[in-house]
């Protein structure tokens, strides 16, 4: 019974996505060329504590314990820094968000282990072994919830439904192969390992022609706050995220 419930359910899922995916193509092909932006202004920050310093860690010719900057997070324990830099991607981009929104200025160790409170990492299991398995959207959502702020899960995105977010003044935290969006490779062979914060789209002749972004983890600064022109973006976009509003 519950087999049929799920195919029944599955079914029902995909008629709603096809009128929706219909019901947004009538309403953006309306919409004149131009730029459009959830907010005029939106705080950077990466997930390295010198962004400068993010293609050396990244390509591991300096640790991040090197990192001159690295104690601005919040951490006494420079290993503690280095474990969590690197995977810091998902609070990075809400505290964006939340920094934006409501003019804060979170420590990021502190977002970190509030998120992890609220089941949004497990880096060890009940033995001590390392499993890694996170960031989970949920808890995520629901740490911005803390901050006043409302949110929105989706287990399939396209570029289409990120357009109609922004036009909605929602910020978008988008699931990404990092090597794509980074431009250190050209076609992706795992969906999503990093995201990075959309808050605006580019339009033209009736179509999206590419995406604004933040990228806690970009090399240099035209791919931490870019323009991912739509092509590059699709390569690297695995279809998952979730979008943040106030």
């Amino acid at each position: 019974m519950s087999n049929i419930l799920r195919r029944i359910r599955k079914k029902c899922n995909h008629f709603l996505k096809s009128f929706k995916d219909l019901r947004n193509y009538f309403y953006l092909r309306k919409i004149s060329s131009g730029d459009y932006m959830v907010a005029n202004s939106v705080r950077y920050y990466c997930q390295f504590a010198s962004p400068e310093l993010t293609d050396d860690i990244l390509e591991k010719r300096i640790s991040a314990q090197d990192d001159p900057r690295a104690r601005e997070f919040g951490f006494s324990n420079l290993e503690e820094y280095e474990f969590w830099c690197w995977r810091a991607c998902g609070i990075i981009c809400l505290k964006m968000i939340i920094d934006t929104v409501r003019n804060s200025n979170e420590k990021v160790k502190d977002l970190i282990y509030r998120g992890i409170e609220l089941g949004g990492y497990v880096s060890h299991d009940k033995n001590g072994k390392l499993v890694d398995k996170g960031w989970y959207y949920k808890p995520l959502i629901k740490l911005a919830s803390e901050y006043n702020l409302h949110g929105r899960l989706f287990s399939s995105l396209s570029v289409q439904d990120v357009c109609m977010e922004i036009l909605d003044k929602h910020f978008v935290v988008a699931s990404v192969d990092p090597g794509i969006i980074r431009y250190d490779k050209v076609e992706s062979t795992f969906t999503g390992g990093h995201v990075v914060l959309v808050h605006g789209f580019k339009w033209e002749d009736g179509a999206c022609a590419g995406l604004y972004i933040h990228n806690p983890s970009g090399k240099r600064d035209d791919t931490r706050v870019a323009f991912i022109p739509v092509d590059v973006f699709k390569k690297a976009f695995a279809g998952r995220g979730f979008s943040i509003w106030g």
